[in-house]
């Protein structure tokens, strides 16, 4: 029977992401608890709190579910959101393994792309979430061609030499940042109409 070797993420990114969740939280409920206590909808930022906190909650659980399972059969994976895939090694036809920045990096970051026999990814293990460790069991598990690019490139280069290997945010970031924009814009504009429905202003008296 093969031998299966359970990968996990980085621990550090658990205790990032949780840093940032109550960096963020905190002053903002601190300033609606100024603005609806004791007179305002108070009870409705307790609420909303309490789904926030559950989220964070919700999504330390996903976080430490999340994993990679690995035999000489092939590749599974499962996603933060639960959603789990499995590659059969017969699937694969490259495993390529590069070095990447941009330009808000100042070091480069490991990267592991598991690519079909037409070189579009199948699955990537990036240095962010992965340990440069857990790429190389992935590496020695798996029984097909590996190629390790020399340099380390700019995901514009890698774009270039194989746009198969990026997502499609990376490979049209304009188009990616205008969508975030109005995603953001649309959020916001139905967070101010909620709060003015329960006569929260956030306006300067």
């Amino acid at each position: 029977m093969a031998e299966t070797h359970h990968l996990r993420p980085q621990s550090s990114l658990f205790r990032q992401g949780l840093v940032a969740s109550l960096v963020f939280m905190t002053p903002v409920f601190v300033v609606l608890y100024e603005l609806t206590v004791p007179n305002g909808p108070w009870r409705l930022v307790l609420a909303v709190q309490a789904i926030a906190m559950g989220a964070v909650a919700l999504a330390s659980i996903r976080f430490f579910a999340t994993g990679i399972w690995v035999d000489s059969t092939g590749l599974r994976e499962r996603g933060f959101f639960g959603r789990t895939t499995f590659v059969p090694v017969a699937e694969i036809g490259s495993l390529i393994s590069a070095e990447t920045f941009s330009g808000t990096e100042a070091e480069a970051s490991p990267q592991l792309f598991l690519c079909d026999h037409e070189g579009r990814q199948l699955v990537r293990m990036r240095g962010q979430f992965w340990s440069r460790a857990n790429m190389d069991v992935v590496i020695a598990t798996l029984d097909v061609p590996h190629t390790t690019l020399e340099d380390a490139v700019s995901r514009r280069e890698l774009q270039t030499s194989h746009p198969g290997l990026l997502y499609w945010f990376e490979r049209r970031p304009l188009l990616a940042a205008l969508a975030f924009t109005g995603a953001t814009g649309v959020f916001g504009v139905i967070a101010m109409v909620v709060l003015n429905a329960f006569g929260i202003s956030l306006s300067a008296n």
